[in-house]
Order: C-alpha cells, then structure tokens, then sequence
C-alpha cells in the first residue's frame, strides 16, 4: 500500500468505519476501521539495525470529534519501510491524516507523554495513509467516510474565551493571556524552523514557560521587552517533569502589546487579519495596571547606569568597527549623558562605519559597547541609524592606570557578552513601536555640552594628533609597526631596565624585540582554563580519552525512557559488540537534536560525530546514566570537543532537563549537566628584550585579542594554525641574529601573587594586538 494524497472534497472508501482515538484498546478490531487525526508532531527518519526505515510521528482529534473533553485525543504512530520513507516526504506537521490497516501496540511513554496507552504501527505492506494536507484544511470542508463535510465557522466577530494559566490542564489546547516575565532572542532549530523561549504570567501568579516555533522568524511574537503582554489563541499545554509548559499547536496565532499604562493598545503582529475588540482592550488595561504593582520599570538610561549592574539599553547605532573575529565596538546613544568616565577602544577612524561628523558633534553624548562571541554575526549585520535594544549589558568598571591609583581613574566600560543567559542579545526596533517615538523625543532635545573634560576632548578632536605622536616615538626602531597598543594611557614607552626595578603593580608601554617563545610548537599554547577555581590544565591526548571509553564498552545497557529513544548498533570492529544510541526527545521539536552515545569507542564516537551534531558519551553506572570521567569531553560537536573542570563540577541526574533544551551550546550544556565548563586559552611565554634588560611575559588573559583568534579555532582549524604559525615568525623570524630582530609595542603590567613567600615579580602582557597586516 502507499500514501495517498487527497483533495478537499474527495472521500476516503465507503466500506470503512471510523474509530475515534478514545475508543481504542488493546481488543480493538482494526478490520476495515480507519483512525484520522491531524499530525502535531512529525520526528526524523531513523534507520534501524535490521536495514528498515521508521518514522514517529503524533496525531490528534479535534476537540468537536468526541463528546468529553477529558478523553485522550493523541496517539503515537509509528510507520515502517517505504511506508515511513513516503510519510516522512509527503505528510507535513498539520496536515490531516487518514490512516487504515494499522495494528495496534502497547505505548511505552504512556506515563510520561500521557498520550494514549496504545500506540498506532503501520506496516509498508497492509497499511494505507490517505493525506488532506493543511493547505486545504482550512476551507469550508474536510474529508469523511460519511459523504458529509464539517463546516468550519465563518462568524466575523468570534467570541474568545481565555483560561487563567492556572486553570490549565495538560493536553488542554488553550487561549491565554499573559505578562512576559523571561524572553530569549529567537533562534533557528536544527531543522527548518525559528523558536522562541519565553515565559509568562498572570493574575493567577502561576508562571508557564512557552516554545513557540514558526518557519518564519518574522512570524514569531514580536517581543520587546520583558514586562510586555502577549495574547495566545490555541496554545497547547504539556507536561514534562511535572511542570506544565506552553507550546504552539495547529491553528496557533499571538498578539503582542506594550505592558506600559498609558501607552497606545497597538498590537504587534503579522499575521493579516485578527480579531481584536473591547474586551480584549479592557484585558490589556487590567493587565497593565496589575503589573505596575508587581513588576518596576526596568528602564534604565545612561544617565541613571550604574557600574558593576546589568540592565537592558534602548538606544540608537551611529557608528561600528570590527575589532577582531570575535569582538565588534557599537557607539550608541540614548540623547542622555553618563556620568561616568567612559572607557574609549582606540580604533583607526578607516574601520569605523558611520558619519564621523556627528560623532564627534555628539562626542559626549556616546558610549561604546564591545560586542562578543555568537553577537558578533549579529551586530556585523546592523546599520547605522539603526534603533536597539540590547539585553543584559555589562556596565563594568576598569582601571586605566595602576592599581595603586584612585576609584576616580577607573573608566566605565559597557559590554554584551557571549551566550544567551539572562536573554542577552540584540533586537532591531521597528521605527513605529512607542519605545522608537520615545527615544527620538529624548534625541531630538539632548543638548551636548560645551565643554568637554580632557580625556574626551583629546580623543574626539586629536585623535590624528595622538597617532601621529606614536608614530613619531616608533620611527627610531620602525616605521611600520608589527603589533598595535589598544590602551589609552598616554604615558611615553619605557625602558625594560626600569620596568624591572619598579615596585608592582604598575603598567608600561614598552618597546622590545621577541628573542624566543614558548611552547615552541603553537597547538601546545593552547590549555584548558576553569574560571572559578582558576585552575589551568592541558588538554587530554587522545590515549588518556580512549582509555576512558575503553573502561565504559561492556557496562550495562538500559533500555529506553519516554524522554530518549534507544537503538543498539553492530560495531564494525568488535563481532557481538553493540553500541547504544539514545536520541533525545525535546520538548516541541520535530527531530532530534541531541545524541547519547554509551558503550562505543574513542574512534566510534568520531565516526558517529560526523553524523550527529551534538553527542553526549555516556555510561551506566548503579543503573543510573553518567557522564564519563571528566577528563573525556562531556560534549562532542564535530571536531569542537567541550570539557568540563573535576574540581568545581556537580554533576546532575543527566535525563532530568535535557527534554526542555533546544540549543545545545557549550553553556547550555554544561548548566543543564551540572558541569563547570573549561575554557580554552592560550598561555604563552615570551621572552622580551630591549637591549637594556630582559625579562619572561606571559600571554594569556589578552591573547584572544593579540592574535585575533579564538584558541577553540586553533584547535579543530589547520588553516588558523597555520596562520598563527606565520603570525609568530613574522614577530620572532627563526634563524635571526638580535640586531636583525624587529621592534614591537607593548603594554606590560608588573604584578606578584599572595602565593609565593619570597613575593617573586611577575610580567603580564595586556591591551596588545598583532597589526591587521599581517
């Protein structure tokens, strides 16, 4: 038999019966009986041991196809051979599915899914799918056995009736309204759709986090700002962990307003046409004015930032540069003035997109915001003129001179940095949205100052002046330069005899040649760094790794769970071995994202990597899944190898969340896991000289940006090798006699550590990057 797609009027055989999803049970006679349902959820196609394909999929009655609303309405069906392979090409998620010839099985997951206790098997060589897709389940009809059709309701002005979000059942297909307490920017799954984590309230007080996907990223809910109202039509709820979460379901459709009393009860949507009427405004209000009790206003400006906090900006973009691959500046305004000073990124005006008039016109009005890791894509992508706000800025307060120096010679430095924690990230405002009007008001009548102190007068109308100050202390030695100061101190360069006779801590610019540095093969210079316990190791060889996997071939295997599916693997190298291959079910997705892997060896997981994007290595331990000893990676994703720190990490029950997750970061895993993740550095030793002394410097805390690469790259990334290899032989040429070394800048900071009795004086290199040049 195969799949057969129909259109909106045509009918399935006469000679069949129709059996409702409630009324199936293992004594059921499926002899000329059809089940039909719409598919709410679609899996990946899986290819079994034994050669044959299978597919998973969900489908569910609508709400007027049976009489009590408390009946079990979805059933799990699972089809097999060609069967699956045309399901999984020609059925979508939300097409309308007939199915007949099908047996029926015990469900596993029942009491996990609560789903139906049985579950629906269709075999390629008895069963029929008959597929009324979804383009035309919305017309006025839909197929049956009967010769009649069901009309949907052409009512223009609908009645609503909306739960409380505690009155939510699971199951329950919903409209709700709701305050937005948490949001994270959307993302791209790893299929074809865009999601959006966030969570909300209500009067209620109960809380329900959402995953709201779409294919389309401008169909999501247009989110803004926590404190913002969202209206949810046909929202499904479902159980995981004990704890109810909100997700979308056929039909799906949200509005979205400003949560600020007073401002306009405009909806934000693209959907074309909505119902939208009095009552719904009367909602809107109600809700507004309970959330001003409970929740303050969030807004923070420059003028009221204060240093060491985090907070949400609305601002306008004037200018950008790109400092390195892994960092962008933003100069930003919000028409109000910090009353701090402000830390200033020296930056050649020739990288700097923007109109270099008005930055300097608004000179005093400006901060600069550096932009790290994932963002990076982001922020490249902004233009000028553009109006943000960015989540989870870091007003950080950094010194400018020594240590010994007072609080009022530290600068305020703003920075968004990597990950998604907290929501951070960046969003585009329409020019249209209140928050837009409202900053252009706060624009239009901020007034720059006169006067301007020294340090900003200096960079905003001297900025040539300066570099060619610079220029002319480097001509002696070069006049090319091979590295560049990015600091602001204005101090002459000095004497590395000096240096070592100056009582730490104190910082320099110097002026030296690289005789020699180490490690001398440059992957070495690459180390695993915990940030908590400060604690630097090497990175595992693959000897001490495999051994690990080694150790974990012949425990025990468990069987599946309803939040993972297991399939056990021959292994092509050991006859009778099997490998376990568990596949993780999340919540709301369509495939699966995330692979555990148990009893396989080092070179088998490698293999395995290369199909699956994000694997866990895993073992068995008193029959309870575990990470393997941390000295082996915790998350394999292609060649990035993620490990985590055996002194500060506190590993959790792994099957306890990994439901919930969507994007399997690094960060993400590590926190779900109870991992503390190692960071790769690099830690390097350079041995400097300038003729009047020498002394050892290390490179580790500033490294990212001397070379302008990630130490990650480094790793998994031959062409970085090699240009890191050519970048170290242009500053320290091999072969070299001293005289025919190179000069190069630096800033050096003298420091000791409360470890060492005889107070020993160490060199730290800082604010130092390799010129783009090279």
């Amino acid at each position: 038999m195969s799949v057969h797609i129909l259109t909106g009027d045509a009918q399935i055989p006469s000679t069949l019966q129709r059996i409702y999803i409630k009324d199936l049970n293992h004594d059921s006679q499926c002899t000329d009986k059809y089940v039909k349902g719409t598919v709410i959820m679609k899996h990946n196609l899986i290819a079994l041991t034994r050669g044959e394909d299978m597919l998973k999929a969900v489908i569910e009655e609508h709400a007027h196809q049976h009489a009590k609303l408390s009946e079990t309405t979805s059933i799990n069906v699972f089809s097999f051979g060609k069967l699956a392979k045309d399901f999984s090409d020609k059925i979508n998620q939300g097409d309308t599915i007939v199915t007949t010839g099908f047996r029926l099985g015990m469900s596993p997951t029942v009491n996990k899914d609560k789903r139906h206790l049985c579950q629906i098997e269709l075999e390629e060589r008895r069963a029929t799918i008959y597929v009324c897709p979804a383009a035309f389940s919305g017309q006025s009809s839909s197929v049956d056995s009967s010769g009649t059709s069901e009309h949907s309701s052409n009512n223009p002005k609908p009645k609503y009736t909306y739960v409380p979000l505690n009155e939510l059942k699971p199951g329950e297909v919903a409209n709700v309204y709701g305050i937005v307490t948490f949001f994270k920017q959307p993302f791209q799954t790893k299929g074809t759709d865009y999601c959006l984590v966030l969570t909300i309230t209500d009067e209620s007080g109960v809380k329900l986090g959402c995953s709201i996907f779409n294919e389309k990223l401008e169909a999501l809910p247009q989110i803004y700002k926590i404190g913002d109202i969202v209206r949810f039509h046909r929202i499904k709820s479902l159980l995981f962990n004990s704890k109810l979460s909100g997700m979308t379901s056929l039909g799906f459709s949200a509005l979205t307003f400003d949560g600020r009393v007073g401002t306009p009860v405009c909806p934000r949507t693209s959907s074309k046409t909505y119902h939208f009427g009095e009552e719904d405004r009367r909602i809107v209000e109600k809700l507004r004015q309970w959330a001003a009790t409970i929740y303050p206003n969030l807004e923070i400006s420059l003028a009221t930032v204060q240093p060491k906090s985090f907070f949400d900006l609305t601002c306008q973009l004037l200018a950008k540069a790109e400092i390195s691959r892994a960092c962008v500046l933003l100069k930003v305004w919000d028409g109000t003035k910090c009353p701090h000073r402000l830390l200033k990124i020296l930056v050649e005006p020739s990288a700097i997109e923007g109109n270099m008039a008005a930055i300097q016109d608004l000179q005093d009005l400006i901060v600069e915001i550096l932009v790290y890791d994932n963002h990076v894509e982001v922020a490249k992508k902004l233009k000028p003129g553009m109006y943000l706000r960015i989540y989870n800025l870091h007003a950080k307060l950094q010194a400018s001179g020594t240590k010994e120096q007072t609080s009022n010679e530290c600068h305020l430095g703003f920075h968004l940095h990597g990950g998604t924690s907290y929501g951070r990230g960046i969003k585009v405002l329409p020019e249209d949205s209140s928050d837009v009007q409202e900053l252009k008001k706060a624009l239009e009548s901020a007034n720059p100052e006169d006067t301007m102190d020294d340090l900003t007068l200096l960079n905003a109308c001297c900025t040539s002046a300066i570099e060619n100050s610079l220029n002319a202390e480097l001509s002696p030695y070069q006049e090319d330069p091979l590295t560049v100061l990015t600091c602001h101190h204005t101090v002459k360069s000095d004497l590395l005899s000096n240096v070592k006779n100056s009582t730490p801590p104190q910082k320099f610019h110097i002026k030296a040649k690289l005789k020699s540095y180490q490690p001398d093969k440059l992957y070495q210079s690459v180390k695993l760094y915990c940030p908590k316990c400060k604690r630097v190791q090497e990175i595992p060889d693959d000897e001490t790794i495999g051994s690990l996997f080694q150790e974990a071939l012949n425990l025990p295997v468990l069987s599946s769970d309803s939040w993972y599916e297991t399939f056990l693997w021959e292994s092509s190298t050991d006859v009778g071995r099997k490998v376990a291959v568990h596949f993780v079910n999340v919540l709301g997705s369509e495939e699966h994202l995330l692979t555990l892997v148990q009893g396989a060896t080092l070179e088998e997981v490698c293999r395995l990597s290369t199909k699956f994007e994000s694997i866990i290595p895993i073992k068995f331990s008193e029959d309870q899944m575990t990470l393997l000893d941390l000295s082996a990676p915790f998350l394999i994703q292609g060649k990035k190898w993620s490990y985590g720190c055996k002194h500060c990490s506190c590993v959790k029950n792994i099957g306890l969340y990994l439901e919930q997750e969507m994007v399997w970061e690094p960060e993400n895993t590590a926190e779900v896991l109870g991992v503390e993740l190692l960071q790769y550095v690099f830690l390097m030793k350079f041995e400097l000289d300038d003729g009047t002394a020498s002394l050892d410097a290390i490179l580790w805390e500033d490294a990212e940006k001397f070379f302008q690469m990630l130490p990650v790259e480094v790793m998994v990334n031959r062409a970085m090798q090699e240009k890191m290899q050519m970048t170290m032989a242009t500053l320290c040429p091999p072969g070299k006699h001293f005289d025919e070394l190179p000069w190069l800048e630096f800033c050096i900071g003298t420091y000791t550590t409360d470890e060492n009795e005889d107070r020993s004086v160490y060199y730290q290199i800082f604010d130092t990057m390799v010129a783009e040049k090279l």
